[in-house]
């Protein structure tokens, strides 16, 4: 007799979403942001109706905090409102890397969601295959406009060791990874400026 493995219940995906103002930060960039992760059809749309139910009801207009998303792939979408978080402070301490490459930070043994960038001679490096969250692509469309050149490939650790970097985070915006450099890094300074509009 075969011993049949259980399946294994996949693990929720969690996006914390800025509220700024009582509006959701980049609304439209997140819905978007959504597709690329393959949800059937009747789920994306629950996760629509979750978010213009928490609008109208947990949102006032100077509301200020984080929108936690939960959403269970099997079952449900669960969404609650949680106060800010104090930004954290970040050094090349809080990288995260795997076989090599830098793959995100963490802070106070959590890791964060986000995308650890990098800058050397004005060029930006976003280590990871994909942009795909709201900040992300704001990142992106705000490189291109800017007309600041973007490589957006894994990069290794070494990498963090002469270049400036900053997390690019749906919750936080844009935190600077300090460093002695963190002066001499315009293209981050110029991105860095447009993001504080918006948190």
């Amino acid at each position: 007799m075969t011993d049949i493995e259980p399946t294994a219940t996949p693990e929720p995906i969690v996006f914390r979403w800025r509220i700024h103002e009582g509006r959701i930060t980049l609304r439209r960039r997140h819905l978007r942001s959504l597709e690329p992760l393959g949800l059937p059809e009747p789920l994306i749309g629950w996760i629509h109706e979750r978010l213009e139910w928490a609008v109208v009801n947990m949102l006032t207009s100077d509301s200020e905090g984080v929108l936690v998303l939960s959403v269970d792939p099997t079952r449900e979408v669960k969404v609650s409102l949680e106060e800010l978080r104090e930004t954290p402070m970040l050094s090349r301490k809080n990288l995260l890397t795997e076989n090599g490459l830098i793959v995100g930070v963490e802070s106070g043994g959590e890791k964060l969601a986000g995308t650890v960038w990098l800058e050397h001679d004005g060029v930006l490096y976003a280590s990871c295959e994909k942009l795909v969250s709201a900040t992300e692509t704001l990142a992106k469309d705000l490189a291109e406009t800017l007309k600041l050149p973007l490589n957006i490939q894994p990069q290794p650790i070494e990498a963090a060791e002469y270049n400036s970097a900053f997390l690019i985070s749906d919750e936080f915006g844009l935190i600077m990874i300090e460093d002695n450099l963190k002066n001499t890094a315009p293209a981050a300074s110029k991105l860095q400026e447009c993001f504080s509009k918006l948190w």
